[in-house]
């Protein structure tokens, strides 16, 4: 797939123009609200596309792909652009914007919510909330439920329900080809089982059935500033919550700067319950030095936002993470505290950076059979480090600095060997079935020279 000739830009735009609807807007380099429509999260994934368009109408992303697939130019989808890879940009193709298209509609009586390709998990948040349901969705409501969904993505409800993609029911998608069809474990079953993970190298996400589940009572949880001393007693509860048998709660906690030269550490918890329960489990970190407690009763969809002042978009990033088997050896930590002091120093101006430790413990995950995912799923906690800086580049840096760790698995623009392992080649048969040009080019990359990797 290639880039759109200078001089064809607006030709092939207008033509665009023709066969959409006119509530469908096209967008090129000339017109207004072009440095608005290539806006990312992360401004470091920006990309100059030549053509952006933004359907009003989920059947005409088939158009755009089509148009796109016979002219062999290279297509992206925006969800919420969240994608600090850049996955949801591109540069001289046509990039899809689906963020007209965020209608949510809840079954409270099947407990199902059907969200459109371009919805954020805010919008999903809200209309499962106000049916008492809650669905396994990401820990920071404004990114998009196609992204996330598509990578797996373990989040608060994961210890009860397991993956995102273990409850995903049945999606729309458009394939290469630009036919729109509907996959469930029932039907089309082949796409949905490799979507569920390599999402983004099968096709354009129109819209997702999720299961849903009742949540008609406040859940207890928060933010919490725990002094950096403390940090021997908060790997060792970060172990033992690990192996808790109550499946209901959850942590995520790791590294920042808090005040100039000072660095803390910075924990967000999670209880499904009574605050009594919460504040019982979670007793052991309660009683630590803590500098901010923001803990109490709330509703679980409050609980989604509590990241996002921290990452509002417009700044540059950089996010790399990796795995690795529990439990967490305190000197493990101490080297990643250690990494990240000396990574803080080095570019001038990445103090609002953080290094971030999941716990979010597997065994539900587990129980799911390999049939129905082709993830490779043991029981690990997850890390990353998210760079957030003006104008220096901190993307070698946080890729050094994770792999002086542990190996890195990015899942983007790695061979796609790698990741899926004994699934791979399952999925490589099915990427050359349903897209054998690699229209979808910007997940894994399972067709690529690295793919044997």
């Amino acid at each position: 797939m290639s880039k759109i000739q200078e001089d064809e830009i607006e030709e092939l735009a207008q033509f665009l123009r023709l066969q959409l609807s006119q509530r469908s807007v096209v967008v090129t380099s000339k017109s207004s609200s072009y440095q608005e429509s290539i806006a990312r999260w992360s401004s470091a994934a920006e990309k100059r596309a030549a053509i952006v368009v933004i359907p009003d109408d989920h059947r005409e992303v088939a158009i755009v792909i089509v148009f796109a697939q016979t002219r062999g130019i290279e297509i992206a989808i925006r969800g919420g652009g969240h994608a600090t890879s850049g996955s949801s940009s591109t540069d001289g193709g046509i990039c899809i914007d689906l963020s007209r298209l965020r209608k949510v509609i809840v079954d409270p009586d099947t407990k199902t919510v059907t969200a459109q390709g371009g919805a954020l998990w805010a919008d999903v948040d809200k209309a499962a909330e106000e049916h008492g349901l809650a669905v396994v969705g990401g820990t920071v409501n404004t990114t998009s439920v196609g992204g996330l969904t598509l990578s797996g993505s373990y989040k608060y409800l994961v210890r009860q329900y397991g993956l995102v993609i273990n409850n995903l029911l049945e999606v729309e998608l458009v394939l290469a080809d630009g036919k729109t069809v509907t996959a469930s474990r029932h039907k089309t079953s082949q796409p949905f089982w490799a979507i569920r993970g390599a999402g983004a190298s099968f096709g354009a996400i129109l819209s997702f059935n999720f299961q849903a589940y009742a949540m008609r009572t406040p859940v207890w949880g928060g933010a919490l500033v725990i002094g950096i001393s403390e940090l021997p007693k908060v790997v060792a509860f970060a172990n033992d919550l690990f192996l808790e048998s109550d499946p209901k709660s959850a942590m995520i906690w790791g590294f920042k700067v808090i005040a100039p030269d000072t660095f803390g550490i910075v924990a967000v918890v999670f209880y499904e319950g009574m605050e009594q329960m919460g504040q019982a489990l979670f007793a052991p970190l309660l009683n630590l030095q803590l500098l901010v407690n923001s803990t109490c009763s709330r509703s679980y969809s409050s609980m989604n936002t509590l990241f996002n002042n921290d990452l509002q978009a417009g700044y540059r990033r950089s996010m790399k993470g990796s795995e690795f088997l529990t439990p967490l050896d305190y000197t493990f930590a101490r080297k990643c505290l250690a990494e990240f002091q000396d990574f803080i120093k080095r570019p001038p101006d990445a103090s609002m950076s953080v290094m971030v430790f999941e716990v979010f413990p597997f065994k539900k995950i587990i129980s799911v059979s390999k049939q129905t995912q082709h993830l490779q799923i043991v029981e690990y906690m997850g890390i990353y480090c998210v760079a957030e800086y003006f104008n220096y580049d901190c993307t070698n840096f946080t890729t050094a600095l994770v792999k002086v760790l542990l190996l890195i698995y990015p899942g983007i623009g790695v061979g796609g060997k790698q990741v899926f392992g004994n699934n791979f080649t399952r999925l490589l048969d099915l990427k050359k079935r349903y897209d054998p040009t690699n229209v979808f080019s910007k997940g894994p990359q399972l067709l690529s020279q690295t793919s044997s990797e």
